[in-house]
């Protein structure tokens, strides 16, 4: 890496943290400003409530990631170009392009990383938090122990779960389906009038098994058994797969894969997974508007009457109140099906890299 890169990249990161470390303060000091009322009223601990905010952290380094990425970029080439160092690497050949590409590259960095926060990080942060929210400050019951009616579960070893009602503290579903499949091949339909954990098993009662064999060469390809009362022996799942499952169906807390399982199960079944296929999309496109909108930045921060640090900051706030506007109709027209899920989610990346690449290129060399 040359001089130059480092020199760069250094300012760059450096501002990019600077950056995150105040939104994160500001972000939780206006909430807390907001909502002090509630805590008094509802007696929250102050433990409870710190706890709330650092696993309210991740959340807002996620939403305030790319307000960070434009500021970096802006107020590094801003600085350049305020004291003329800028104006000396042209003289010296060094294109304003090739400045782009290094912050870039910086982009790229923020946004595989912030990919690998938001699958590793930001799921269990966002479900704990709207847990102590919920159960310890607003002092209701979770939805985590309650009754859920209607619900699918991807099982272990191609088995799909399908509860007419499922009981959360009892470990006990009624109505139940299963399905086990072998690739794309349907092996086995079990239907249960009630599924219950019973030391360290589950035990089904009013039990109909029907073993699926190949449709198109064995003589009796169905076979049909019933049992008053059924032990479940190689069943691997625990009630805790199913708790998780379905108290994290919202895309902030599931991962990329559970969540493209999910839509895969729904999809069998016969479900609108519109949505969900809109969120799916979000979680690839989002991180990558990082390395978009530095092409915005370096254009707008060339000019030196734009370099100083109100200037810089007015412009990425109000860039990125357009940028977050724009996103949320995309999504919101996605979910209710007016767009396709593909531009709902990438649409906006689309057109700021277009907007970028324009004025980058109206940018004197």
């Amino acid at each position: 890496m040359s001089i130059l890169a480092r020199y760069l990249l250094r300012r760059f990161f450096l501002t990019f943290f600077v950056a995150i470390a105040c939104f994160i303060l500001i972000f939780d000091l206006v909430n807390l400003v907001e909502n002090i009322g509630k805590y008094v009223e509802s007696g929250a601990k102050a433990s409870d409530i710190a706890l709330y905010y650092l696993y309210f952290t991740p959340f807002i380094v996620v939403l305030t990631c790319p307000i960070a990425t434009l500021l970096a970029a802006i107020f590094s080439i801003g600085l350049l170009a305020k004291t003329n160092e800028l104006t000396a690497m042209k003289a010296a050949g060094i294109s304003i392009y090739r400045i782009a590409v290094v912050l870039m590259t910086g982009g790229f960095v923020i946004a595989g990383g912030l990919w690998v926060f938001g699958e590793l990080v930001l799921p269990e942060a966002n479900y704990q938090k709207n847990i102590i929210k919920t159960e310890r400050i607003e002092r209701r019951k979770s939805e985590s122990a309650g009754v859920y009616r209607n619900q699918l579960f991807q099982g272990l070893d191609g088995r799909i779960f399908q509860f007419g009602n499922y009981v959360s503290k009892s470990a006990t579903g009624e109505d139940v389906l299963i399905q086990t499949f072998a690739g794309r091949s349907l092996k086995q339909i079990i239907t249960a009038q009630k599924l219950e954990w019973r030391d360290s098993v589950w035990v089904g009662t009013g039990v109909a098994v029907k073993e699926i064999g190949d449709l198109d060469s064995a003589s009796q390809p169905i076979m049909s058994i019933t049992h008053d009362s059924m032990t479940f022996i190689g069943f691997r799942e625990e009630p805790g797969f199913f708790e998780d499952w379905f108290t994290r169906q919202d895309a902030y807390s599931m991962d990329y894969f559970k969540l493209q399982r999910f839509i895969a199960v729904s999809r069998a079944l016969g479900k609108d997974v519109t949505p969900q296929t809109v969120d799916l999309y979000n979680k690839t496109s989002f991180p990558l508007i990082n390395v978009i909108i530095i092409l915005i930045g370096v254009a707008l921060a060339s000019n030196p009457r734009r370099a100083g640090i109100g200037i810089s900051f007015g412009l990425s706030m109000g860039i990125s109140f357009v940028f977050f506007t724009m996103v949320k109709v995309a999504i919101e027209m996605g979910h209710n099906g007016i767009i396709s899920p593909l531009v709902a989610a990438w649409g906006t990346n689309a057109v700021f890299f277009v907007l970028g690449l324009f004025l980058l290129l109206r940018v004197p060399k």
